[in-house]
């Protein structure tokens, strides 16, 4: 259900500076987002309230309506992988849950997501979470000029494996700033030294998607859900 479009890789500067300027809208809009999460609030009721703060913002959420997507959060629990659609389940102790945020003003979008922890989780689910924080700043670390996409994605599969999980390969980061999903796709595994050369002026999302066990996952009506 992702649909990648193909644009410039390479943003002038004023587009950079543009889609910056996004960037700490969405870091301001996740880390409000956080703090509401906790036992007993719905996903739809937390759907409501970052809705409402996109609207005192003045940016666009981007998700509702893409494809007919219903809502401007994609709110994944537990074993959701990506794409949770809110719904009347209050949160409970102990779970993990992924806000998943795209926003668009003037025609420049950014993207984010973060997964955060309900209450007390237990300690398999925290080593889960900060396994994947570490993995998404080996992917930072490795996008640099000269590297390529495949040393990116190599950077967050052997750490994910070695630390005994599985990479979701189903779907993936991507290029992002003129349009929400823009081509390549920045993929969580690859093969050092193959793929895309990464240039300056280059944007994209690195989005490490990492499971407990087996990688194997099911689709159904947008929600994507591990095995």
């Amino acid at each position: 259900m992702i649909y990648i479009i193909f644009m410039a890789m390479i943003k002038s500067d004023k587009e950079i500076k543009e889609i910056t300027v996004m960037a700490d809208l969405i870091t301001e809009l996740i880390l409000k987002s956080i703090s509401w999460v906790k036992p007993g609030i719905t996903t739809r009721e937390l759907d409501q309230k970052i809705e409402a703060e996109m609207l005192s913002m003045g940016v666009n959420g981007s998700c509702k309506g893409y494809h007919g997507f219903p809502t401007v959060s994609c709110l994944s629990v537990n074993q959701t992988v990506t794409h949770g659609i809110p719904d009347d389940r209050p949160l409970e102790n102990g779970d993990i849950i992924d806000i998943d945020l795209v926003i668009e003003r003037n025609g420049y979008y950014s993207d984010c997501s973060k997964t955060v922890p309900v209450g007390e989780i237990s300690k398999e689910a925290r080593r889960l979470v900060e396994t994947t924080e570490e993995c998404l700043a080996l992917g930072i670390k490795a996008s640099k000029p000269g590297n390529t996409l495949g040393d990116v994605g190599f950077a967050i599969q052997s750490h994910a494996e070695s630390n005994g999980y599985s990479i979701v390969r189903e779907y993936s980061g991507h290029f992002i700033g003129l349009e929400m999903h823009e081509s390549p796709s920045v993929t969580n595994y690859g093969t050092p030294g193959v793929g895309e050369v990464l240039k300056p002026g280059m944007i994209f999302c690195i989005e490490p998607m990492v499971n407990q066990g087996r990688r194997a996952i099911r689709d159904r009506n947008w929600v994507t859900k591990t095995l």
